[in-house]
């Protein structure tokens, strides 16, 4: 028992400063090797020129492997670095970026990027115009069979956006959202929006009102109405002998699409008038304009014939 006591308390002052100085030799061994960790770094682009804007969509982060000793590798997993990527001296069109190590932020001393993943970003950018650009409807769905929309004003007209180059090369209007005619019965004024591409496209007034009036009636065709007979007005037969060239009129009219052939017949007069046509006349040809009558919704287009040509022999005394 007096061995064992003396084995374990003989130099124990030495003993405790050997245990002391290797625990201090495994520690700044285990702390000088290095080893290798994994993160994602997020991305910033900064020094944009005013008047230019990023056209695709860019990663926010990237992936990347950096060696070094766990006692600098530690604090990156909870506060990661950081990847600033300068634009100042970027063009329009495409630009190549190499990322390189010296561009991460808050990378300690004596850690060392080993992998990037991507390697490069490829950047396009567009320069920015100011411009009055005019307003262009856009529809989606059908009226109600039978109507269509007669006009549309938008007021204003047109607006001031701040637009691409790359936009204008495509188009030199600004479209609204599309309004759905489905939901259209009759003539209406409404408070419209406007699409605004992103990257593309911005309103320089983006609290500016725009409105727009629909005028919407029923959808016009052509008819051809044949055979209308014509209503000859103050023919004075006792006077002599008349012959008549025609006795029906052809149509072709413009009416609304739901409106039958049928009504407008019934509704349509052919008058000529022969009260000029009087005993002081002369034997021979005369001619009589066939005067058309239509209902308040129906337009003429041509009619044939245009004219009445009357044979006139008077009675002898």
């Amino acid at each position: 028992m007096t061995q064992i006591r003396s084995l374990f308390f003989e130099n124990l002052t030495l003993k405790i400063l050997s245990l002391l100085l290797a625990g201090f030799l495994w520690f700044f061994v285990s702390g000088k090797s290095k080893t290798e960790l994994a993160l994602s770094v997020p991305v910033e682009f900064t020094s944009i020129p005013t008047n230019m804007t990023i056209m695709t969509k860019v990663p926010t982060s990237i992936h990347i492997r950096v060696k070094g000793t766990k006692t600098l590798l530690r604090p990156l997993t909870s506060k990661p670095p950081s990847l600033s990527i300068n634009l100042a001296k970027a063009t329009t069109g495409k630009n190549v970026i190499r990322l390189e190590q010296e561009t991460f932020n808050d990378l300690p001393l004596g850690v060392d990027v080993v992998n990037l993943d991507p390697e490069t970003l490829t950047i396009y950018l567009d320069r920015f115009v100011n411009i009055e650009l005019p307003i262009e409807m856009k529809t989606m769905g059908e009226l109600t069979s039978g109507f269509q929309i007669k006009s549309i004003k938008i007021n204003p007209p047109a607006v001031l956006c701040r637009v691409s180059e790359e936009y204008l090369k495509k188009q030199n209007v600004v479209f609204t959202e599309p309004l759905d005619l489905n939901s259209l019965k009759e003539s209406v004024t409404l408070d419209i929006a406007l699409q605004t591409p992103p990257n593309e496209l911005k309103l320089v007034d983006p609290a500016g009102k725009i409105s727009a009036t629909i005028e919407i009636g029923e959808t016009l065709v052509q008819r051809v109405i044949k055979g209308i007979r014509i209503d000859f007005q103050n023919w004075n037969k006792e006077i002599g002998h008349t012959g008549i060239s025609n006795y029906f009129v052809d149509l072709v009219v413009e009416c609304p699409l739901l409106m039958q052939v049928d009504d407008i017949r019934k509704q349509a007069h052919i008058n000529v008038d022969l009260a000029s046509l009087t005993a002081s006349r002369e034997n021979g040809y005369y001619t009589f304009p066939a005067v058309v009558e239509l209902p308040e919704n129906v337009k003429l287009l041509s009619q044939d014939p245009t004219e009445v040509e009357v044979v006139f022999k008077k009675f002898e005394p």
